[in-house]
């Protein structure tokens, strides 16, 4: 009897490596890639010795790219969606098999590299940087893997391997990092890849881009935004669209045919303006995008079956859950996202997008509804884990901020949600211009979000002055007793805090208002205070940082804009 395995592959880096963007296109590229890779791997699984485990195979367009015609609708197939991770049932040997699969993520990887470097002359990149554009691609991808025999109880045969995965990724191989004598030396370049800060660059600075507005080619419009020094691996992220996915695997990926908006068009609405194009949507006035985190909570536990009931089925939970994930990711997040947003990436329960800031807690919320209606048969063990849900992180910037900072925040946001708030839970940092940095969390469940949404709706249809929030943080903030850190003042005894604030709430909301908008207002906050802790700091802040929030997202809405809503 062939002896059968567990095998688990796992493909790195991926946070930072999809946060070093200068714009949104950097931002899918480097997502897709990261699927491309995984969905090489997974191709290379032998056929009639292998069952794919997780991800799920059903719909997937990259794992059905070799076997038939390219569909004439790419939006699925370029729709970064298969997470970093994949785990198959195998026969025969394993080290046979799992070295065969790493050799092929590596060599198309290779591949891509070297479709690259063959565009040189167009990119304008030095033959002589040729050993150091490949010694840098060669250091860019970690790949591990684990394979545990297969025992009669598949529950723990998949919890050891996992546990042995965690322990070979603790010790892998590194190479170590060398420096750049030689480009120094004859390019003089000294400067460090722009969006690492890691690789030495090969190309970069205002002679570069001179190079490139000389030339008129598809790829001018990649490197004369900014004077960027770039590595290998940015320099790759920045044009394999072009130079492996157009002309050697034919997708419709150039600029009039795959359109990625760009972060002044997606803050302006506009659905057409793309990524390459130099010209600014905006107009003078100040202009916000957001970041948007999604992530499933606890996850893992989830799929190793900790929070199941007991008598349960771990390799159907398995098929079930996948295929619970992959119907999310594939059917339902473009729709919410993307009349209004960019998807950057969805890949089982975590999402990657854009969006105009004002409507990105609303398209936050859409996405998980989406995601529990999606996994709502999964059922958990006791009340603690009625079902899979879901946290998100939402960061709030200026559209000229740093893409890749935003990223950034966006993503702690999201782990401050699950850790600090509390999941499920969704937290908002909000980055402004003068450099002040502020923070907004709530439970799903606490009411925060509908006190939220009940101010931005009157603000939208004019019924509330864009003065409210201000006023009312303005009334609250001198009850507060600590300012800061180092300033802290003793609360008064049975210092009644909630009368308080419904009552300077509701002034407010009648001065900027009306004595209607206040009253519909009051039962929304009321909720809201009784779900707080009962702190009267806590109440304080919390209700004042909402109100920061919600004028801040909505101080640049156009003047007679009447918002579209997000699909449920």
């Amino acid at each position: 009897m062939i002896a059968m395995h567990l095998l688990k592959f796992q493909i790195g880096p991926v946070q930072d490596f999809i946060a070093q963007a200068r714009s949104t296109r950097d931002l899918w590229s480097g997502s897709y890639l990261l699927s491309w890779l995984v969905a090489a791997g997974i191709r290379s699984l032998p056929a009639l010795r292998s069952t794919l485990i997780f991800p799920n195979l059903h719909d997937q367009p990259l794992l059905e790219i070799d076997k038939s015609p390219l569909p004439a609708d790419h939006t699925k197939l370029l729709t970064p969606n298969l997470p970093n991770v994949f785990i198959a049932k195998i026969e025969g040997d394993p080290t046979e098999i799992a070295t065969a699969v790493k050799k092929a993520i590596e060599a198309e990887w290779q591949k891509i590299a070297e479709a690259v470097w063959n565009k040189r002359d167009v990119i304008h990149l030095p033959i002589s940087c040729r050993d150091r554009y490949f010694s840098q691609v060669a250091r860019q991808v970690s790949i591990s893997w684990q394979s545990t025999p297969l025992e009669s109880n598949y529950a723990s045969t998949y919890k050891r391997n996992g546990q042995q995965l965690d322990a070979v990724r603790q010790t892998r191989e590194f190479c170590a990092w060398d420096s750049c004598i030689d480009i120094a030396q004859h390019h003089n370049l000294s400067e460090k890849d722009s969006l690492s800060g890691k690789e030495e660059a090969l190309v970069g600075g205002t002679n570069f881009i001179v190079q490139h507005e000389n030339n008129n080619n598809d790829y001018c419009a990649l490197f004369t935004k900014h004077a960027d020094y770039l590595g290998a691996v940015s320099i790759i992220k920045r044009c394999w669209h072009l130079a492996y996915l157009k002309d050697v695997k034919k997708f419709k990926t150039s600029s009039k045919e795959f359109t990625i908006r760009s972060i002044p068009a997606i803050a302006a609405r506009e659905k057409t303006h793309d990524d390459d194009e130099k010209k600014e949507t905006t107009s003078g006035a100040e202009r916000y995008i957001a970041a948007i985190a999604f992530d499933g909570d606890q996850i893992g536990k989830w799929v190793s079956g900790d929070f199941l009931p007991e008598n349960a089925d771990l390799e159907k939970h398995h098929a079930s859950f996948s295929a619970a994930l992959s119907d999310f990711a594939m059917n339902r997040v473009r729709s919410i996202v993307e009349p209004l947003g960019q998807l950057i990436y969805a890949g089982g329960d975590d999402v990657l997008a854009l969006a105009p800031a004002d409507r990105a807690l609303d398209i936050a919320e859409k996405l998980r509804i989406a995601f529990c209606d999606a996994t709502k048969h999964i059922i958990g063990k006791d009340a603690d884990h009625p079902q899979p849900d879901a946290s998100v992180g939402i960061a709030i910037a200026h559209i000229h901020s740093p893409l890749q900072d935003l990223i950034k925040e966006a993503q702690k946001a999201e782990k401050r949600a699950k850790n600090e708030v509390g999941r499920p839970a969704f937290s908002i940092t909000l980055m402004k211009r003068s450099g002040e940095i502020s923070y907004w969390g709530s439970k799903w469940s606490s009411g925060g979000l509908q006190l939220y949404q009940a101010i931005a709706k009157h603000l939208v249809e004019k019924k509330l002055s864009g003065k409210f929030p201000h006023r009312v943080t303005q009334l609250l903030t001198p009850y507060l007793t600590e300012r800061s850190k180092i300033s802290h003042q003793t609360n008064a005894l049975n210092f009644p805090t909630f009368e308080i604030i419904t009552r300077e709430f509701a002034f407010a909301a009648s001065q900027q208002g009306s004595v209607a908008i206040a009253k519909d207002l009051a039962p929304v906050l009321e909720n809201y205070l009784k779900k707080l802790s009962g702190d009267p700091q806590k109440l304080l802040t919390s209700l004042i940082d909402l109100c920061t929030t919600v004028a801040f997202t909505h101080r640049t809405l156009p003047a007679v804009e009447k918002q579209s809503p997000v699909p449920a």
